[in-house]
């Protein structure tokens, strides 16, 4: 977690990136302000992580009833039965079975606590590649029946092949 500049950042250089790619012409200086706001947004993100470290055990002390993902409203407790009576052993798993960080936030609160939960209850250390299957999202947005109903009918030389 960089914040909300560093995620600004990042968004701006997808842009220009996308226009690039697609002909459009793109401020080489721009791209390079946008990298080092990047690279600087990244770096204060790595020292306030080793200033402010989360605390080892930390999941320890959680109850049954302490809430981990507050947009679905998920506990500790449904963690652990996805964990013990379901066969869950990886933060994914564990997101498809309980339904941690499908709310809202799509686990941007949720994420590390889910990812850390379950490293606890497996017996094993917490690293970054558990939060990796929690982050990825499709690019995509649901579509009613109804508005797949309004599109136009395609023209009759769609159906052939070029």
């Amino acid at each position: 977690m960089g914040g909300a500049a560093l995620a600004v950042a990042e968004g701006r250089l997808a842009a220009l990136s996308l226009a690039a790619a697609n002909g459009l012409p793109v401020d080489p200086r721009a791209v390079r302000r946008l990298r080092a706001a990047i690279r600087h947004g990244r770096a204060f993100a790595a020292a306030l992580h080793r200033t402010y470290p989360v605390p080892a055990g930390w999941a320890d002390r959680l109850t049954e009833r302490t809430v981990v993902c507050r947009c679905e409203e998920v506990t500790y407790g449904e963690l652990c039965r996805a964990r013990t009576e379901l066969g869950a052993e990886d933060p994914r798993t564990l997101k498809l079975l309980a339904r941690p960080g499908m709310g809202w936030c799509q686990g941007r609160i949720c994420g590390f606590a889910v990812a850390a939960v379950t490293a606890s209850l497996t017996g094993r250390p917490a690293t970054a590649e558990e939060l990796r299957p929690l982050s990825a999202r499709p690019f995509a947005a649901p579509v009613t029946l109804g508005e797949l109903a309004e599109l136009d009918e395609p023209a009759d030389d769609a159906d052939e092949e070029p």
